[in-house]
């Protein structure tokens, strides 16, 4: 939460306690100052896998590893403004192939180390090219990665075979925190544990219970915000406990009994309870997303581009909404949310058209039979997929779209799997067509790593048509001309029925009411450098 939101809620503070005695102004000013201590309590509802930035695009690890992992940039959560911040300043050429970075000084790691250009250098190098040797996959996000020179001490040069305009963004992301030379050493599975993780950040790992609980305290000696934080000095709170509950029930019956501080995952039913208690508040962070199936054409019956197009005809999003959905989410109306600076309104084509779609499924030779289905050739319109366990609608989600097809005569077949299950099947258009998805960046740039079949690869193919216009966007630097090929391509996707919009996503959460300033970056991952908890 921003120093302005905070303001806000100090505000009503100050007026409840006006009612029992003390002056106006004496009052507001003791609720609107930072108190030093305390150790927030935090719940969730996924458990982590992987802590180290090459885990960071799965939000169970990165709403942990975001207060852990310090970037050289920093991106504004509202403006999408970039500014500095292990970085001191930077610098491009004209065309977006060479980009020069000046080191902040005085930065050290947890154990002692200094940052140097040197060690910047070896971060950079593994998380664009990787390391088979330690089995460390690159980052495919940042694109034509060619080399990076140390210039001084203090300076480094990235160097790009063709444009990245998006790189400095890319670098405000978890998945580009910089690592301290004795944990870059290690294997993937070393690095992916707390313990072994030593960074810059403001809090140092003290205990973990793999995917159950861990444990940070504050570091005393940090002193290296990001300017625009405006937060001088190491964090408020003495810590952090972060734990797994799965159940929504048990988090906000444990959030209401006052054994948690903020919850992550507040279901829709149970954001009431957390309103009508006078000790709590809801916390929405609009993700800047579109909460959206992708969609396998490889899947047997998806082949057609008229069956997936009819998909999105008899989708009606307006029922999903007020069936499972709160206030705290809006309608989607295109493949990217409405904050990102590419999006397009598409709602025309998202148009719940049942009609529409069952004259799609009838062209394409898709007959009604005697029990409401269709079949064609003897064989039923049957498409296979399994729940996401990623997002806390999933399963409600899915139950409704499976009745709202089978309206239109399309039987969707739901499978439930844990974890390492849903893993291996997610991409396997034999047994999954759909993967529920949220863009994940605030950059035109997040069509390329969605859709590219070179990195996100959501379509499970390589479309050539798309792979051409999701990487011209990040090699021109004329903003206007990124915005015409994004809306090209947000056409192009629900044209060829790739994607199927839901919702806008949003984190909802449940928080102690003694809580005060839950920052959080532009995907809604939380930070609490600049947390503090009332006495």
């Amino acid at each position: 939460m921003k120093e302005r939101r905070m303001a806000r809620w100090a505000s009503l503070a100050g007026t409840v306690l006006l009612a029992v005695g003390g002056s106006a102004a004496t009052l507001a000013a003791a609720a609107d100052t930072p108190q030093r201590g305390g150790t927030l309590r935090v719940l969730d509802y996924l458990g982590w896998a992987c802590l180290a930035p090459s885990g960071g695009g799965t939000y169970a690890n990165s709403v942990i590893s975001n207060s852990i992992l310090e970037r050289l940039v920093y991106q504004d959560s509202e403006t999408a403004e970039l500014s500095p911040w292990l970085a001191a300043s930077w610098k491009a050429n004209e065309d977006a192939t060479r980009y020069t970075f000046s080191l902040r000084e005085g930065v050290s790691f947890s154990d002692g180390t200094k940052l140097t250009a040197d060690i910047v250098k070896a971060n950079l190098d593994q998380i664009a090219r990787g390391d088979s040797s330690l089995g460390i996959p690159k980052w495919s996000m940042v694109a034509n990665y060619d080399r990076t020179e140390v210039d001084s001490p203090t300076q480094i040069s990235v160097y790009f075979t063709r444009p990245n305009v998006s790189f400095p963004q890319q670098l405000s992301m978890p998945q580009a925190g910089i690592l301290a030379p004795s944990t870059l050493a290690l294997p993937y599975q070393d690095q992916c544990q707390g313990k072994n993780l030593v960074t810059t950040g403001p809090f140092v790992f003290v205990s973990e219970r793999p995917g159950k609980e861990i444990v940070y305290k504050r570091r005393d000696d940090y002193n290296w915000a990001p300017s625009a934080l405006n937060h001088p000095g190491p964090a408020w709170i003495d810590g952090f406990v972060h734990t797994i509950a799965t159940e929504g029930s048990v988090r906000v019956g444990t959030l209401l009994a006052g054994q948690a501080d903020a919850v992550r995952g507040i279901l829709p039913t149970d954001e009431p309870l957390v309103k009508r208690s006078p000790n709590h508040r809801l916390e929405v962070i609009t993700a800047n997303v579109a909460n959206q199936l992708t969609v396998n054409s490889s899947t047997p019956n998806l082949e057609d581009v008229r069956v997936r197009r009819a998909l999105n005809l008899a989708t009606d999003r307006n029922e999903i909404k007020k069936a499972l959905l709160s206030d705290s989410y809006g309608i989607a109306s295109s493949v990217l949310g409405r904050s990102n600076p590419g999006w397009v309104d598409n709602s025309q084509r998202l148009a719940y058209d049942p009609k529409g779609a069952a004259a799609l499924l009838d062209e394409a030779g898709w007959k009604t039979g005697p029990d409401g289905y269709r079949y064609k050739d003897g064989r039923k319109l049957t498409i296979p997929t399994y729940i996401s366990l990623h997002h806390i609608t999933s399963q409600g989600g899915f139950e409704l779209l499976a009745e709202q097809w089978k309206r239109v005569g399309i039987d969707l077949q739901l499978r439930k799997a844990d974890t390492a299950t849903y893993s291996k099947v997610q991409r396997d258009g034999k047994v999954n067509a759909f993967f529920q998805t949220s863009q994940i960046r605030f950059d035109i740039d997040a069509l390329r790593f969605t859709w590219d079949s070179t990195v996100g690869n959501q379509a499970n193919r390589a479309i050539p048509e798309l792979d051409a216009l999701v990487r011209k966007q990040n090699e021109t630097t004329d903003l206007a001309v990124r915005k015409r090929i994004a809306a090209e391509v947000q056409t192009f996707v629900l044209d060829n029925g790739l994607g199927i919009p839901l919702y806008e996503d949003a984190l909802v959460y449940g928080v102690s009411k003694k809580v005060h300033g839950i920052g959080h970056e532009p995907q809604g991952r939380p930070y609490f450098l600049t947390t503090w908890l009332s006495k």
